[in-house]
This record gives C-alpha cells, sequence and structure tokens, in this order.
C-alpha cells in the first residue's frame, strides 16, 4: 500500500505537476503542445528526483519498472533490427513515451488529489475536441491556413485528431459522464452526467466515421453495467439484450454507423486484400510469421516496416505509392512482439497486469474509472497501435499512472 501522508511537494513537483496536467490538457486536440509540455515535463523531472529524496522513493514501482525496461529493451533492440536507421530511430522516438508512466505514478503518489485533477484535465480537453466536430458538422470550424488542424467535413465531422483516434478518446470520456451518472447522490447530478455522456458519445456514433469508437463504446457500456448493476442472471441477460438492442438502434439510424459497419462486413467476407480490413488482415499473418521465426527476441526495434515490405509490393505491385509506405500492423501487442518476441511482449503485458489488478477489490469510482480506461485501451490496443500512435499513448500513459495509484490508496476492509 502506498504512503498516505506524503511530504510536502516542492516548487519544482509542483511545477512538473502543473506541466503534466497541461499536457494530459492538450493531449485531445494539440501534438504540439502534449509534446512541448511532456518535454518539458522530463526537464523537470530530472531536477525533481536529483533535488527530492521523497520523490525519488516514490518513482519506485513495479509497472514503473516494467515499463523502464521494456523501453530498455527496445534500446538493446535496436542492435539486432533488420530495419533501417531511419525506422529505428522513429521507434525508438515513439517508445519513449514510456518514460511517461513512472513520473505520472511518482507525482500521483506525492500528492493523493493528482488523479482526480488529471481526470478533470482530461474531460476538459476532450469537450475540446467534441466541440470541435460539432462545429465541423455545422460549418463553423476555422481552418489553419498553416496546416497546424485538419479539418473534415460534415460525412465525417473532425477535426485536431483523426476518427480512430475521436473514437477512442471520446468513448473514454463517455464511460467517465456515465460512470459519474451512476455514482451521483441527486437526479440534478445524474442528469448532467448522462446529458455529458451523451455529448461525448453523438460525434462517435453520428457524426464521425471511426469503427473503433463503436468498439470502444461497446465494450465500454458493457463493463460500466456489470460494474454499477446489482447482477442475476436475469438482469444480465436483459441488460447486454438491451446494450445490443440500442446499438441495433445506432446502425438503422446513423448512416455513419451503418455504412461503415457494412463496409467490414464486405470486406471480409470478400477477403479483399486492397481494403482497408484485407490489409489488417495482411498485416497479421505477416506478421505472426515472423513471430514463429523469431519467437524470443523477435527482429528487432523499428523493424516491421522493412518484415512487410515484400509483402506491400506483391499485394500492391512494385513502386507504387502504397507499396513505397513505411507501414505498422495497426496491433500494438503483434508490433511489440514482432519487433522483441516473447520476452519484449511479456514485458508489455506485464506492465498492462500490474497496472490492471489495482482495479480489483471492492468497488469505488476510482477502480471503476480505471477498469474503464484499462479495458477501452487494451481492448481497442489488440487491432490499433496505440502505444506507437502520440495521442492515444499520451492519453493512456498521462492517466495512467496517476488512476493506478489512486487505486492503490483506496483503503481495503479489514478481515
Amino acid at each position: 500500500m502506498f504512503d498516505h501522508h506524503p511530504e510536502p511537494l516542492g516548487k519544482l513537483e509542483r511545477l512538473t505537476q502543473h506541466l503534466f496536467l497541461l499536457a494530459l490538457f492538450s493531449v485531445c486536440f494539440s501534438t504540439a503542445l502534449t509534446n512541448l509540455f511532456v518535454g518539458l515535463s522530463y526537464i523537470s523531472f530530472v531536477g525533481v528526483l536529483a533535488t527530492s529524496a521523497p520523490a525519488r522513493r516514490a518513482a519506485r514501482s513495479l509497472p514503473g519498472m516494467l515499463a523502464l525496461g521494456l523501453l530498455a529493451l527496445f534500446i538493446v533492440g535496436a542492435s539486432w533490427s533488420v530495419g533501417p536507421q531511419a525506422d529505428i530511430l522513429l521507434a525508438l522516438k515513439k517508445y519513449s513515451r514510456l518514460l511517461v508512466l513512472p513520473i505520472g505514478i511518482t507525482l500521483a503518489r506525492r500528492d493523493g488529489a493528482m488523479a482526480d485533477r488529471a481526470l478533470r484535465y482530461f474531460l476538459a480537453g476532450a469537450a475540446v475536441l467534441a466541440l470541435s466536430s460539432y462545429l465541423v458538422r455545422f460549418g463553423l470550424m476555422p481552418t489553419s491556413e498553416r496546416g497546424w488542424w485538419r479539418v473534415g467535413d460534415s460525412r465525417d465531422a473532425f477535426a485536431f485528431r483523426n476518427h480512430i483516434t475521436i473514437g477512442i478518446v471520446l468513448g473514454y470520456a463517455t464511460m467517465v459522464c456515465f460512470l459519474l451518472a451512476s455514482y451521483a447522490k441527486t437526479a440534478s447530478a445524474r442528469l448532467a452526467g448522462v446529458g455529458a455522456g451523451v455529448l461525448f458519445a453523438i460525434p462517435i456514433l453520428v457524426l464521425n466515421q471511426g469503427r473503433t469508437g463503436y468498439v470502444a463504446l461497446f465494450l465500454g457500456l458493457v463493463t460500466l453495467f456489470l460494474l454499477r448493476a446489482r447482477l442475476t442472471p436475469l438482469r444480465t441477460a436483459a441488460g447486454l439484450c438491451a446494450i445490443c438492442l440500442m446499438f441495433g438502434t445506432f446502425y438503422a439510424a446513423s448512416p455513419n454507423f451503418k455504412s461503415r459497419t457494412d463496409a467490414l462486413i464486405h470486406d471480409v467476407s470478400t477477403n479483399d486484400q486492397h481494403s482497408p480490413n484485407g490489409v489488417r488482415m495482411s498485416f497479421m499473418q505477416t506478421g505472426f510469421g515472423a513471430v514463429l521465426s523469431h519467437p524470443l527476441l523477435g527482429t528487432g526495434t523499428g523493424s516491421f516496416s522493412e518484415i512487410y515490405a515484400p509483402t506491400a509490393a506483391k499485394v500492391w505491385g512494385a513502386g507504387t505509392l502504397m507499396a513505397l509506405v513505411r507501414h505498422q500492423p495497426h496491433s500494438e501487442f503483434l508490433l511489440v512482439a514482432v519487433q522483441l518476441g516473447m520476452l519484449g511482449l511479456a514485458l508489455y503485458v506485464g506492465m498492462l497486469v500490474t497496472l490492471g489488478r489495482s482495479a480489483l477489490g471492492p468497488r469505488t469510482f476510482a477502480r471503476d474509472n480505471w477498469a474503464l480506461l484499462w479495458i477501452i485501451y487494451v481492448s481497442t490496443s489488440t487491432f490499433n497501435s496505440l502505444l506507437w500512435d502520440t495521442t492515444e499513448a499520451h492519453w493512456f500513459l498521462l492517466l495512467a499512472g496517476c488512476l493506478y495509484v489512486q487505486c492503490r490508496q483506496q483503503p481495503h476492509p479489514t478481515p
């Protein structure tokens, strides 16, 4: 159990905390600001470790050590990589984000209010992202002459982030609001929570075209139901049927939902290698083949693009644009296994498992909230490379350390 009464924070720790929270606010809508605040957090945190013995003690945690171990293996894995130097350096840059996790754990252990503040900052940033989708839908979203942000159209009303990222981030924001409503003490608070959740959900179900968001919402609702309902066999069956019926209604009522779902069914049934889902299947086949050929240590950091290049040339034809793209497999578990083999995959899964275990125990808002984030991240990571992607990686790692500590600090009843 973590210390419930840490020593007071110093000025440098407060500065690091503010930078960390600003990164969490920015992650929903600005890569540049996120990278700026995270980078400044790194610099400030080095000073914290150098000057604060309590912070050095707080930095010791099993998930944090596993994250650092995984990063170290990626660094060492560059020595046996079959990928070109540019791909290796890109991978190392991306996986350096693992440093965010131990920073978040340290800050949250040093300040018990950190998790609640982190959640508020995230929801504020998510509100900016959701509002931008509504503005795009009604033609009110300004564009950037310098190309600093992208803007979709009325058929796919995205801004700042693509529809995959919007679905994941707003899917979790929706679940947080519904969870808050379930814990609310008054009818007005419950209504406010449900209303905010609906406003976060509409961009996913109606305004955007991201299938990942549908999965995040569906699994989030199922998880929320199982966590908060007083379960009996009849209630469980009725609740799950109601959720499925609700999504069937969305399929019938939302043109985006219907067209994207129909496209998925068509791609899978026809096995079209040139379709988005056909390409994902070829990623899986090539990736599993690479893991079977190099099961222990993989083919090295940043190697997937090189491993997949012959398949890309075969599918699209040598010299074509798609054949020259440096692909990644859109599955974080497979991507880690290809690069670092079973050893790297064990470290990654171990990090997730040690984080997720803190959600076990008597049900509280903190544990339910962390369970929702963990389920949404892990499930969508099976068919998206979330640790590889800038926004999703920062979103999860910035929140994960704070929510993990908050759950660990929840009291357990004595036997």
